[in-house]
């Protein structure tokens, strides 16, 4: 069988796939927004640390304390939402396979791979939807170290395509392995997944608040308090993240 991409494309316009200055546009736009989230939201993680390091260095009442740990549960409340991992869910209807289960797969997936210049799937999944897709696992590191990138082949696919289709199909998504088209989504997701841990996520941090807030009232009026800075962070972290996402 002749290679796939043996020859390149035919009769294409010169500077077809060059982009355009609306698209140039939007990626300036989407890489500042970018910028001056990650700016805000580590400069008031360094500000609220800053507040409590030399508030506790200079406490000499109970006042101060109480005011020094206010701005160490902020600075926590926000490192926190720096540190997650996020994976592929997991579906039922979703299976992992590796190259000792499936060896004739992997030759294929190999050598389309190396073919088309990409790297090799980090993980094979086979689902039964018929769709194929890329997916990747990722982290704060991932803003730093690329993601290993994974591929969903839908069994569905096999019943509707012949070979060749379906290895136009994979040819389509080793496209995205083997580009840099996914870089600044990449780069977005991750700031959305932080925006989404400080916004949407309730976990100890709103527990203790809610116990501060329900004793006696010489000591509830702290939870208080500690309850509106943060209802303030999450807005503006996402009136903040929304400018970036329309960007």
């Amino acid at each position: 069988m002749d290679s796939f991409y043996s020859q390149g494309p035919k009769n294409v316009p010169e500077g077809y796939t060059n982009p355009t200055p609306s698209f140039k546009k939007h990626v300036f736009l989407s890489v500042l927004g970018l910028l001056l989230f990650i700016i805000l939201y580590l400069g008031l993680t360094f500000w609220f640390g800053r507040l409590a390091y030399y508030s506790f260095l200079n406490a000499d009442d109970l006042w101060s304390f109480v005011l020094a740990g206010g701005y160490a549960f902020i600075c926590l409340f926000l490192v926190k939402s720096l540190f997650f991992l996020n994976k592929k869910v997991e579906n039922p209807m979703q299976r992992f396979v590796t190259q000792e289960e499936e060896p004739v797969l992997f030759d294929y997936l190999n050598k389309l791979a190396d073919e088309a210049k990409a790297p090799r799937p980090h993980k094979v999944f086979l689902t039964s939807r018929v769709n194929a897709s890329v997916s990747y696992d990722l982290s704060l590191i991932n803003l730093i170290i690329p993601s290993k990138k994974n591929l969903e082949i839908g069994l569905g696919l096999l019943n509707v395509l012949s070979l060749g289709e379906f290895k136009a199909v994979l040819a389509h998504e080793f496209g995205h392995f083997a580009q840099r088209s996914m870089l600044l989504g990449r780069y977005v997701y991750v700031a959305q997944q932080i925006a989404a841990r400080i916004v949407g996520k309730r976990d100890a941090f709103d527990q203790l608040l809610n116990v501060i807030s329900s004793i006696d009232i010489r000591v509830a009026w702290i939870g208080w308090i500690l309850s509106i800075l943060v209802w303030a962070v999450r807005s503006l972290i996402e009136t903040c993240f929304s400018v970036v996402a329309i960007a």
